[in-house]
């Protein structure tokens, strides 16, 4: 249900009247039919069926503002059946009554017709009782109509978000595949391994696995929504195994693992985003290299991942301009995914710089 029709009491979408036209028109057809078929068909009947419709519209009408203003579209159907029912008992009872109210002072004479005065008015009474609970009916099951178009409107809303989320999904998958396939890096690891090959074959060799194994994961993970914690350690230690061919001692990576925790599942490719971050923009502009620290471990219901770096001594505020399109994507990611329940956080000191990754559990 669209929120901005909240605001009026009669709908501007042509729609909803050819709707309500076509409803009050079967309603008209049904009540002349049976004044027909168990009845006499006089001008008080036949004026009473048309002065009957600007009334049942405003009761109806009345049902769909309060729909709408009090948000009864949360409330379950078993809340809902009985404010249907006595809605429409008490609107059916206000839409009889002023329909008498209009057509007493022109049909006075036939309404009394055989009856003293007071009879006259206990019989135009049962008149309206009796009335008032057939427009009671008719108002129910304008109101069930209703509440159902609502829901479905709800479910298709429901399902075009959804499109709409496995959309930026798309999106964010063709960014994080442009990402981690980073062709800078990609150039050197290629040159580092030509170089290793005429020094070292067999570490050469082992470069070639490592390189070999991020390219596959890479290409598979961004086919799947989720990887597990174990498969993003293994592709962080043969990155960082390509990193030390070209860094050597100047990267001191550290690993701090609490057990029990590497079936949980996360974002494929973000831990290694991280750690490359980490790399790139802590540990490879030091001359004389730097301590990579990566910490896993829990709190509560949710997997804490710590990534701290080394880093040349700048203002604080300075570093994460130089971060690229790293945090950002992964943000996007982890909001798309799961929402408030995941978090990324950045806390900075002169000379260290840490990525906090906060995931549910799972």
């Amino acid at each position: 249900m669209n929120a901005s029709q909240a605001h009026f009491f009669f709908p501007r979408h042509a729609q909803f009247w050819r709707y309500h036209l076509a409803a009050m028109g079967f309603v008209v057809g049904v009540t002349l039919a049976s004044i027909v078929l168990f009845g006499q068909l006089d001008a008080f009947n036949s004026s009473a069926t048309l002065i009957w419709m600007p009334p049942y519209t405003l009761a109806v009408l009345g049902f769909r503002w309060l729909y709408l203003q009090r948000g009864w579209a949360a409330y379950s159907m078993r809340r809902l059946i009985p404010l249907v029912v006595l809605y429409s008992l008490a609107s059916g009872m206000a839409v009889m009554f002023s329909v008498s109210a209009l057509m007493a002072p022109f049909f006075w004479p036939q309404l009394s017709a055989g009856h003293s005065g007071s009879a006259a008015w206990a019989h135009l009474a049962r008149q309206v009782l009796s009335n008032g609970l057939q427009a009671q009916l008719f108002i129910s099951a304008w109101a069930f109509v209703y509440l159902s178009a609502a829901a479905a409107e709800r479910a298709r809303e429901g399902e075009l978000q959804n499109l709409r989320l496995q959309m930026s999904l798309k999106a964010a998958q063709l960014s994080q595949l442009a990402e981690q396939l980073n062709p800078h890096f990609l150039f050197n690891a290629l040159n580092n391994i030509r170089f290793m090959i005429h020094e070292d074959g067999a570490r050469a060799d082992a470069m070639i696995v490592s390189l070999s194994e991020i390219l596959r994961y890479s290409l598979e993970s961004s086919q799947s929504g989720r990887s597990t914690l174990g498969q993003e350690l293994e592709v962080v230690q043969a990155y960082i195994s390509l990193m030390r061919s070209q860094l050597e001692q100047r990267l001191d990576f550290q690993l701090q693992l609490a057990p029990g925790l590497l079936a949980c599942k996360m974002p494929p490719m973000a831990l290694q985003l991280l750690v490359e971050n980490a790399i790139k923009h802590g540990i490879e502009p030091l001359p004389q290299g730097g301590r990579l620290l990566l910490q896993v471990g829990e709190e509560g219901q949710d997997l804490l991942l710590r990534i701290g770096n080394e880093k040349p001594l700048t203002q604080p505020g300075t570093a994460r301009q130089g971060l690229g399109l790293g945090l950002p994507n992964i943000e996007r990611r982890l909001q798309l995914l799961y929402g408030a329940r995941a978090s990324l956080q950045v806390h900075e000191q002169a000379q260290f710089f840490q990525v906090e990754m906060r995931l549910p559990k799972e």
